[in-house]
């Protein structure tokens, strides 16, 4: 969720819970001028109103995440491309060529040969004696043949921990992403595609980004324009995901639960006013709502379900 103040937090709160009244079948005629009167109010009510339903129909057009509407064959998965490019269009010229671009990604996402859905960690099965995993909402491409092994990300992120090759002389294993190339180098690492561009995490051994450029263990850097940043340290932790936990130490509540996020549809965020708690522990990735409720335990928060889609953590009392 994009940073808000208390104040936009607590409008939004607002609109989730009347759009959870004038949902319900028993919404009465009186709630519905209430609704209206609130609506009307402050152009602040307006804009919060118009995001969750925004968030609804996203919901409604692509049931599931992206990578679960190509599950979907026929008219069907055409009409869930061309919701997802009504829901890209009208945002001015000056965005025009990424959002065409973010356009080809998503539909190259749909017709990669491995995909997994909102929540789902899956083994990426190769040819080889490489291990890898897919995290949540990812799909790749396999491109073996006699001079490589390329894994191309499309979406999302992968886990290797790179294995001999069954040929010889032996293949390099290369992992593609928005046109960078990753070359193992007997290691363990992670590739993940964020809004700005791709980020490496090398666990084990290293990584060489492009023509020369080597990642080693322990650090992790962040690749934008097909340009490597600063390194910087990686924690082991990040990693744990391909065993369905998220594990924080230390971690902020705002940063966990937008991690957290990435396993689940729908809204999910946090007053401002907590996001600065610091949680450790171990969260099951495969049963989000689990996690939440360990949340309850463990902090002076509250776990608030306006909807089944749209959930917010909020102080105690």
């Amino acid at each position: 969720m994009p940073d808000t103040t208390s104040q936009e937090f607590s409008v939004l709160e607002q609109a989730a819970e009347w759009f959870a009244i004038l949902s319900a079948s028993d919404a009465t005629p009186a709630e519905r001028t209430a609704w209206q009167r609130w609506l009307d109010a402050a152009p602040e009510h307006r804009a919060a109103w118009q995001r969750v339903e925004r968030i609804h129909s996203q919901l409604q057009s692509l049931p599931g995440a992206p990578a679960r509407a190509a599950l979907v064959a026929g008219p069907r998965r055409r009409r869930a491309i061309k919701s997802l490019l009504l829901l890209c269009a009208g945002v001015g010229m000056g965005t025009v060529v990424a959002r065409h671009e973010e356009s080809r990604r998503y539909v190259a996402a749909l017709n990669a040969q491995h995909r997994t859905a909102v929540g789902v960690v899956a083994a990426l099965p190769l040819p080889d004696r490489t291990q890898a995993w897919l995290n949540t909402d990812s799909a790749a491409d396999l491109a073996y043949d006699d001079n490589q092994r390329l894994i191309v990300l499309r979406r999302g992120e992968v886990l290797l921990h790179s294995g001999p090759d069954m040929v010889t002389p032996s293949r390099p294993l290369v992992v593609e992403a928005r046109g960078v190339r990753l070359r193992a180098l007997g290691t363990r690492f992670s590739v993940r595609l964020t809004v700005q561009g791709t980020r490496l995490a090398v666990y084990d051994g290293a990584v060489e980004v492009g023509a020369g450029s080597v990642v080693p263990a322990g650090s992790q850097v962040d690749i934008i324009d097909g340009r490597p940043g600063a390194l910087r340290p990686v924690l082991e932790e990040t990693s744990a995901w391909s065993r369905k936990l998220l594990v924080a130490t230390q971690m902020r509540l705002g940063d966990f639960l937008q991690e957290l996020g990435r396993y689940r549809n729908g809204y999910l965020a946090c007053d401002p006013a907590l996001a600065d708690l610091r949680l450790v522990g171990s969260y099951p990735l495969g049963d989000t709502d689990r996690a939440l409720d360990m949340l309850q335990a463990t902090l002076p928060v509250r776990v608030k379900r306006t909807l089944s889609w749209w959930v917010t953590v909020t102080p105690r009392g």
